[in-house]
């Protein structure tokens, strides 16, 4: 696999957790709107089609999003295919890497006494550093086969008649799953760039690359669309 190779499947399954978590949270805000504001929701009674269509459409895409980049087959494009070249290539993340790569910089005009002396400070990770990454997916993938993947299964192919089976499905979600499984995707695709453009020691305890405000981005913007303010 060459660099330009890797960063292309990269670019992949970051665009998919883009979609995922956008998905997500404008579901949500579109429901809490339309829970908590009387106008809004009679509004939008004016146009109920529309809207039943829309919130069904964002929560299909979720968990089928979800299910794609969480997908481990080797014949998958996922972000198994990812975290695993990340680790059969460490040379991507090397000191050299990185010199290479602020040196292709468009404009850059460097000081080749300071680049070298920040690329020899920089961290550069081995492999059992990059193996972390795909050790750390191990528990969301758990909890997303245990109860989001059977919905999906539902959503894409519409198995289930019974409805109390359906219920059953979604009475076992939490809004604080979801959560947690799309800041991890999240964070640790953020984690992989920074990485490389800046020698950043991955750390995936928390919300260490601007997730929560990623999601107040999202939400914001839905608020603005639906209330129709500038």
């Amino acid at each position: 696999m060459t660099e330009e190779e890797y960063w292309r499947d990269y670019e992949i399954i970051k665009n998919d957790v883009h979609a995922a978590v956008v998905s997500c949270y404008t579901h949500r805000t579109i429901n809490s709107i339309a829970a908590s504001d009387t106008d809004m929701a009679l509004r939008m009674n004016n146009h109920p089609d529309y809207w039943r269509v829309n919130s069904f459409s964002l929560q299909t895409t979720l968990f089928i999003m979800l299910a794609r980049i969480l997908d481990p087959d080797p014949g998958v494009h996922s972000i198994y295919q990812v975290l695993n070249a990340t680790t059969a290539h460490p040379e991507f993340f090397s000191r050299a890497a990185l010199r290479a790569r602020k040196l292709k910089i468009p404009g850059g005009q460097w000081d080749m006494t300071f680049l070298d002396e920040y690329i020899q400070k920089s961290w550069e990770p081995n492999v059992h550093d990059l193996r972390l990454l795909k050790k750390a997916l191990a528990p969301h993938k758990a909890k997303f086969d245990a109860i989001y993947k059977p919905i999906r299964n539902q959503c894409a192919h519409i198995i289930f008649k019974d409805e109390a089976l359906v219920e059953d499905l979604y009475s076992k979600t939490q809004k604080t799953d979801i959560d947690e499984i799309l800041c991890f995707l999240y964070c640790v695709m953020r984690a992989i760039q920074e990485l490389a453009v800046n020698a950043r020691r991955p750390d995936l305890n928390g919300d260490q690359y601007g997730y929560a405000k990623r999601v107040l981005e999202i939400t914001n913007e839905t608020e603005r669309f639906i209330r129709r303010r500038p």
